[in-house]
């Protein structure tokens, strides 16, 4: 079965329902039994990039996946506090407890900074290739607070060609095979002003206070060869919590929810050894 069908089978089939969240009513992906895990998506793709792991929590977990704010329709008001009141919101709609919250990339910043909320709802806390800030070089803040002042459709224009179609999006790809033909037509499907407020919040982020009072497990997983959020980021975490588990995962990049999906099942697991 090729990625396309794999992906269009597991879209057909999982199980999902309707949430009231502050900003409106969310369709969640909810499917499997035992005790529940809820995974938060990174900022372009969606939670279609979640669609491997899924099927192998779900022989053990319950796993819900909610769409973030503004994953569906533009919302001005997805600030930080905002988006961790959604999470709230969820868990209390879907009267969850001694959940696991995982997040990949900026939904890892998402979740890091729903722990300093230390709700009782909440057990542990595993993230992946994330970060607890996301500075720049010069010459890129430019070019994006340009992008962030130019009309959507401009803007739009710019994404496609430096992102969706140029090298950038090989690296975010990572070749996977298959991954090549999806994730340009997810990212396209991600509404521009979204994307724009979503990379504006990540570079004001300052999440050093929230790591530091995370009161439950805390773990955290990076690619090795993670060309997105660099190695650097991983270890600013690691020096801000040196009690929390951290594993550098040889030969891997960013997208492990699709290119390293098992291995990843398998660290959301609780088990320690890797293949």
């Amino acid at each position: 079965m090729s990625l396309v069908e794999e992906f269009a089978d597991f879209v057909g089939s999982v199980p999902h329902r309707e949430v009231p969240l502050p900003w409106g009513r969310a369709q969640v992906w909810d499917t499997g039994s035992g005790r529940p895990i809820v995974l938060l998506h990174g900022i372009a793709a969606g939670r279609r990039v979640f669609f491997r792991l899924v099927p192998l929590l779900a022989r053990s977990r319950r796993v819900i996946v909610p769409p973030l704010r503004g994953e569906e329709r533009p919302d001005p008001r997805a600030t930080l506090d905002a988006m961790l009141d959604d999470v709230a919101a969820l868990l209390q709609a879907l009267d969850l407890g001694d959940a696991t919250l995982f997040g990949t990339s900026f939904g890892g910043a998402l979740a890091l900074g729903y722990g300093a909320r230390s709700d009782p709802r909440v057990a542990e806390i595993r993230v992946q290739g994330t970060f607890k800030g996301f500075r720049l070089r010069p010459l890129d803040r430019l070019v994006h607070l340009l992008s962030y002042g130019a009309p959507a459709r401009l803007g739009a224009a710019y994404f496609a060609r430096r992102v969706r179609r140029g090298p950038e999006m090989k690296l975010l790809a990572e070749h996977a095979t298959g991954i090549d033909g999806l994730f340009p037509h997810w990212c396209a499907s991600t509404p521009f002003p979204t994307l724009r407020r979503r990379i504006a919040l990540l570079h004001a982020l300052d999440l050093s206070n929230a790591v530091r009072s995370v009161d439950v497990p805390l773990s955290f997983l990076h690619g090795a060869n993670d060309r997105v959020v660099p190695r650097a980021f991983f270890e600013e975490l690691r020096r801000l919590r040196p009690d929390a588990a951290a594993t550098l995962l040889a030969a891997a990049g960013h997208n492990l929810p699709l290119t390293h999906h098992s291995v990843l099942g398998t660290w959301l697991d609780g088990r320690k050894s890797l293949p």
